[in-house]
C-alpha cells in the first residue's frame, strides 16, 4: 500500500513538473496578421482582424479556433445572397470593384487582367511623382502582385471581409504571368516519369503562384490517356495507369505541401472527372465512351489523387457520362449529381471541394452537387438563391469557408510586391524547366547522327520559328507577346547564326546536301480542345512530309525533331528521317534551348513513350476509345525509347 502511495506522489510530481511545460507548447502562437481596411484589436493579449468591423472579437475572426468552427460561425451570419457570392468563380478579364467590395465574390480566375504592366502615360507618371506613397511597377510579376493585392483589399472591405482566392489554367506553369515560368505540358512529365522531377517542377508552379497571390492551380490532370486523337492528350501524364497515380500524388502533395491545406498550400485541382480521355471518336466535348471494363482504369489516378489529399476536384464540363445513367445520359459531368453526388462523392468517398468546368448551367450544377461555378459572374447569385436549396448553399459554401481559413487568407491574405519579381521566371525556375523538357526526350530512331557543334547545318520548318507550339494553348492568348526561343532561334544562338541555313518548305531546299545535317521541326501548332489538324486524322499535312522527303532525297542527314501534343502516324517520318526525336510540348522559356543543347550532345536522351505510336490511321480507328495499349502491332509501344548517351557521339 506505501508502495502504491509513493508511485502515485511520484506520478503526481512528474506531472506537475511537466505541465508549465505542455501548457507553454499549446499557447496559442500569433500569426502574421496584414489588414489594409479593417481594424487590427487585441483580446487576451492577442491580435485580431476585426473583419466585420463590429468593434469586438467575433469566432469567426479568432485564429485560435479550428477552421470548422471559424465557417460554421461565418455561416450563421451570411444570408443566402452572400452563400451564393462564395460559390462564384469569374474569369478576371477586366475589373469591376463592386464584385469584391460589395458582392465579396468568392473565386476569379486570373487572365489578362494581371498579365502584363499597364502602358504608362506623363499623367500618370505626373500622379506618381505627386504621391510619394505611389507603388512603383518594376515589372509584369510586380503589377500581377500589385493587382492581386488590390483586389483582396477591395475584399477585405466587404461587410464580413471574406478573401477571394485567385485561380490560374496551370497546365503550361504559371503562364497568364508574362515574365513566368513557362513550364513542358504534363505530357513531358509522362514521358520522364521521374518523381522527383516531377517534384521540383510543382515546386517552381507553386512558388510562383504564390507570388502574385494565386491560391489555386486548375491543375493537374489524372485523365488517362486512352485515344490518340484526342487533342487534350498534352494535358495528360500517360496512358500507364500507375505513372499516372504515381505523378498525380506527387503532383497533389506538392502542391498543397501534404495532404491538407495549410497557409503555404496552393490548392490542386485534379481534373477531369470521371476522366476525359475516352472521347467519342476523339473529339472533345462529345460522350464519354467509359464502359463496365474500363472505369476502374479511368478512376484510378482520381482515387490516387484522393487518397493524397487533393482539395478539389473538377468534372468534365464539356461531355456526359451514359455509362453511369441517370442525369450523366444527358447532362455533362459537372451538372450531374450522378458523377458529382453519387459517384465522387457516394463510391468514392470524396469529402472535398467540386469544382465545375467552365460552363452556363449554375444553377443545374449546384444542385448536382458542385460547391464553386467556374464561369459564373455576381448575377448568377439571383438565379442560385432563387432555384437552389439554402442547405445546398450552405453546405458548399462551408466547404469553400473551411479552406479559406486553412490557407490562412482571413489572417493575411497579400503577398510582398516587391518580392514577386526575384521568384517569377527565376534562373533556379528556368533550370527546372529544362531540366523537366530535356528529361522527357525520346529517341524512336537513331542512325547516322553526327555531332552539331563546329558544324553548319540547316534548320528547316514553319513551326522551327513558332515560339507559342512549344506549349499547349493554355497561355496568355494572342496578340498578346510571351517570351521565350523558337527552336531556330535557340540553334542560331548555339552555333552562330552565320552557321544555321533556315528553310522553310520543300521548295527552298537545295538539290545537294550531301553531307549536312538537316534539323526539321515538325508536328502540331498550339491548341487547347481542338488540335490544329483536327481530330479525325494523326497523319501529318502534305507539306510536312514533302519537306522531309525533299531533305532526305537531296542527300541531308535529315534529324526529324517532332513537337507532338498526341501520338502521331510517324511512319513517314521514320521512312524518310535518319533520326526521330520527340519533344512533346516542351516549354516556352526554356523548351528550345532544351532541344538545342540535346541536339548538340550536352545531355543524354533517356526519354519513354508515354502513349502507343500508331502506323496507321486504320490502327487508330480500329482501338477502343477508353482502353489504353490496344493499339495492335503499333509502330512503336507505350514506354519504348532509344537511350543515347550524348545526341551524336
Amino acid at each position: 500500500m506505501k508502495k502504491r502511495l509513493v508511485s502515485l506522489l511520484l506520478a503526481c510530481l512528474m506531472l506537475l513538473t511537466l505541465a508549465p511545460a505542455a501548457l507553454a507548447e499549446e499557447a496559442p502562437v500569433q500569426p502574421e496578421l496584414v489588414a489594409r481596411v479593417k481594424d487590427i484589436i487585441e483580446v487576451d493579449g492577442y491580435k485580431f482582424k476585426d473583419l466585420n468591423d463590429n468593434g469586438a472579437l467575433d469566432p469567426y475572426e479568432d485564429w485560435r479556433l479550428t477552421p470548422a468552427e471559424r465557417a460554421d460561425d461565418l455561416l450563421s451570419r451570411m444570408d443566402a445572397t452572400q452563400m451564393a457570392a462564395q460559390m462564384v468563380h469569374l474569369t478576371l478579364v477586366t475589373k469591376k470593384d463592386s464584385w469584391f467590395s460589395k458582392d465579396n465574390v468568392g473565386f476569379a480566375l486570373v487572365y489578362e487582367y494581371i498579365f502584363d504592366m499597364p502602358e504608362d502615360d506623363e499623367e500618370d507618371e505626373e500622379e506618381e511623382e505627386e504621391d510619394e506613397e505611389a507603388v512603383v511597377l518594376t515589372g509584369s510579376a510586380m503589377n500581377a502582385a500589385v493587382r492581386t493585392n488590390e483586389i483582396q483589399e477591395l475584399s477585405e472591405s466587404a461587410p464580413l471581409g471574406i478573401p477571394v482566392i485567385f485561380s490560374m489554367d496551370t497546365e503550361a506553369g504559371a503562364a497568364f504571368i508574362k515574365d513566368a515560368t513557362f513550364l513542358p505540358d504534363e505530357i513531358n512529365l509522362g514521358a520522364a516519369n521521374d518523381k522527383a522531377l516531377t517534384e521540383q517542377y510543382y515546386q517552381v508552379l507553386r512558388e510562383e503562384l504564390r507570388a502574385v497571390g494565386v491560391q489555386m492551380a486548375l491543375s493537374p490532370d489524372a485523365d488517362l490517356i486512352t485515344d490518340p486523337r484526342w487533342g487534350r492528350n498534352q494535358e495528360c501524364y500517360s496512358e500507364d495507369t500507375d505513372v499516372v497515380k504515381d505523378l498525380i500524388t506527387v503532383a497533389v502533395q506538392t502542391l498543397q505541401g501534404g495532404s491538407a491545406l495549410t497557409p503555404d498550400s496552393v490548392i490542386a485541382t485534379v481534373k477531369h472527372f470521371p476522366g476525359a480521355g475516352a472521347q467519342t471518336n476523339g473529339v472533345d466535348g462529345t460522350p464519354l465512351t467509359i464502359s463496365e471494363d474500363s472505369i476502374a482504369l479511368h478512376l484510378a489516378g482520381f482515387e490516387a489523387a484522393i487518397a493524397a489529399g487533393a482539395a478539389a476536384v473538377m468534372p468534365y464540363g464539356y461531355s456526359t457520362v451514359p455509362y453511369l445513367g441517370g442525369d450523366a445520359v444527358e447532362n455533362s459531368a459537372d451538372q450531374s449529381a450522378a458523377v458529382m453526388t453519387d459517384l465522387l462523392r457516394g463510391q468514392l468517398g470524396y469529402t472535398g471541394i467540386i469544382q465545375t468546368d467552365w460552363g452556363l448551367n449554375f444553377t443545374g450544377a449546384a444542385n448536382a452537387g458542385a460547391d464553386i461555378l467556374g464561369g459564373a459572374g455576381v448575377r448568377s447569385t439571383r438565379a442560385l438563391v432563387d432555384e437552389v436549396a439554402g442547405e445546398r448553399l450552405a453546405d458548399a459554401c462551408r466547404r469553400i469557408l473551411i479552406a479559406k481559413f486553412e490557407l490562412g487568407l482571413f489572417e493575411n491574405p497579400y503577398v510582398d510586391e516587391t518580392k514577386a519579381e526575384t521568384v517569377i521566371g527565376s534562373e533556379a525556375h528556368r533550370a527546372v524547366a529544362k531540366e523537366a523538357a530535356a528529361a522527357s526526350f525520346t529517341l524512336v530512331k537513331y542512325e547516322n547522327a553526327a555531332p552539331l557543334a563546329g558544324t553548319s547545318f540547316v534548320v528547316a520548318g514553319e513551326l522551327a520559328q513558332d515560339v507559342r507550339c512549344l506549349n499547349s494553348g493554355w497561355t496568355v492568348k494572342e496578340p498578346a507577346e510571351i517570351k521565350g526561343a523558337s527552336i531556330l532561334e535557340a540553334l542560331q544562338a548555339k552555333a552562330g547564326a552565320e552557321n544555321v541555313t533556315y528553310i522553310a518548305d520543300a521548295a527552298g531546299v537545295p538539290a545537294d546536301l550531301s553531307g549536312v545535317t538537316a534539323v526539321v521541326v515538325v508536328g502540331e501548332k498550339s491548341g487547347t480542345h481542338d488540335p490544329a489538324w483536327g481530330a479525325a486524322t494523326l497523319e501529318f499535312p502534305e507539306e510536312q512530309v514533302a519537306l522531309i522527303n525533299a531533305l532526305d532525297q537531296a542527300g541531308a542527314n535529315v534529324v526529324a525533331v517532332v513537337v507532338m501534343n498526341r501520338a502521331y502516324v510517324l511512319t513517314p517520318v521514320v521512312d524518310a528521317a535518319d533520326t526521330v526525336l520527340l519533344v512533346y510540348r516542351p516549354g516556352v522559356t526554356s523548351g528550345a534551348e532544351a532541344v538545342a543543347d540535346t541536339l548538340f550532345g550536352e545531355h543524354a536522351v533517356t526519354g519513354k513513350l508515354p502513349f502507343q505510336i500508331p502506323a496507321s490511321m486504320e490502327q487508330v480507328l480500329a482501338q477502343r476509345e477508353d482502353l489504353p495499349k490496344d493499339i495492335e502491332n503499333p509502330l512503336f509501344d507505350y514506354g519504348f525509347g532509344i537511350d543515347a548517351e550524348s545526341f551524336g557521339r
